[in-house]
């Protein structure tokens, strides 16, 4: 009888703990569970407002001397040269003396015909005169003989055997930069062979090969972007144009062939250098905009999360031209929205967040 008395009594103890403390526990246990539901995310977040958008097609070229402001400096009489003053790359003033220009060696066989020419014209000349005194040639016959003379001297005179022996100088036409150097010192030349290749000091070129896809979509006229390869601080960017774009891939390369003409280059521009050429195929001005971090591809649509009373709201956007950093936003936000930046990846329409930080506030 007293152990079911004490079995009686455990019962009702258990049965007023149970009432005192069950409900409370079972009431915190719904709340946390409640709470952990309520989840919050901690994102960056950006206020979109206008600004500019460039979409540009990227590639690299070298610096060079704009082929349509170089000349050649041509050779205009026979002669052996004698002595080139200058080297490629040397900075000239117009006037300077770029190489002189001696007289064929005596001894070589265009001489040697010249003179034969020029003796026997003379002979020929003087025996005519000899002829009209006793009037037996008429001053025709003389006045021709006269121009062959004449002829035949200046072909020995063009050999640079005019009686003298002193080189001649061939002179810079304009200030500039020396490209070339084509004539060496003891080198026989004639009319009409090159001799240096000159251009002025800053008539820059770049010289770009493009993707044939890219290529497609670019035309002369189009600006362009010239940058240093290892961009520096404060270095000065050169707003050029695209003048010639080529029609065939160069089957060495594999790339679409274009001439970029420089129109004020910058100090750290020279020929022969390296640099980074973006071609700016479309832009837009005063665009409302949004950095392209921002974005997220869900379902098909391109859309990001907007920000409102503590609250990630997904919204579906249009985008159209886009660079590097901005994409423009043609339909979905208005000007001073907030969006996120950082942290977008892991957040769900409706999901409560807080911010850290706020770019464009």
């Amino acid at each position: 009888m007293t152990t079911i008395k004490m079995w009686v009594l455990l019962a009702a103890l258990c049965l007023l703990m149970w009432g005192c403390s069950g409900p409370d526990n079972a009431a915190e246990a719904a709340l946390g569970s409640r709470a952990s539901e309520r989840a919050v995310a901690t994102v960056e977040t950006l206020r979109v407002e206008r600004g500019s958008v460039e979409e540009t097609v990227e590639t690299f070229g070298s610096v060079e001397f704009d082929p349509d402001e170089t000349r050649t400096v041509s050779f205009v009489r026979s002669g052996q040269v004698a002595r080139v003053f200058v080297t490629a790359g040397q900075a000239i003033a117009g006037g300077d003396v770029l190489l002189s220009l001696g007289p064929l060696p005596s001894s070589s066989l265009e001489v040697e015909l010249a003179r034969i020419d020029l003796r026997h014209a003379r002979q020929e000349s003087e025996r005519l005169e000899r002829l009209r005194d006793s009037r037996l040639a008429t001053n025709e016959v003389v006045q021709l003989a006269s121009r062959r003379l004449a002829s035949a001297r200046a072909t020995l005179e063009g050999l640079g055997i005019d009686g003298n022996g002193r080189p001649k100088a061939i002179t810079a036409p304009f200030a500039g930069v020396v490209v070339k150097v084509l004539a060496t010192a003891g080198a026989l030349v004639h009319p009409g062979e090159d001799a240096l290749l000159v251009a002025p000091a800053r008539g820059f070129a770049v010289r770009a090969g493009f993707e044939p896809e890219d290529a497609i979509r670019l035309r002369s006229g189009m600006p362009v972007d010239i940058l240093p390869v290892f961009e520096a601080g404060g270095a000065e960017v050169d707003r050029a144009a695209l003048a010639r774009l080529h029609h065939v891939v160069d089957p060495r390369t594999q790339l679409v062939e274009a001439l970029i003409r420089t129109v004020k280059p910058p100090r750290w521009m020279l020929a022969g250098a390296r640099v980074r050429v973006r071609v700016i195929v479309r832009s837009a001005t005063g665009a409302l905009r949004a950095p392209r971090e921002a974005l997220l591809d869900r379902n098909g649509e391109t859309g990001v999360f907007v920000v409102e009373k503590d609250t990630a709201r997904w919204q579906v956007v249009h985008v159209g031209i886009q660079d590097d950093q901005w994409a423009e936003i043609r339909d979905g936000l208005e000007e001073g929205a907030i969006i996120v930046t950082t942290g977008r990846t892991s957040l769900s329409d409706g999901m409560a967040v807080t911010t850290i930080s706020a770019r464009g506030e």
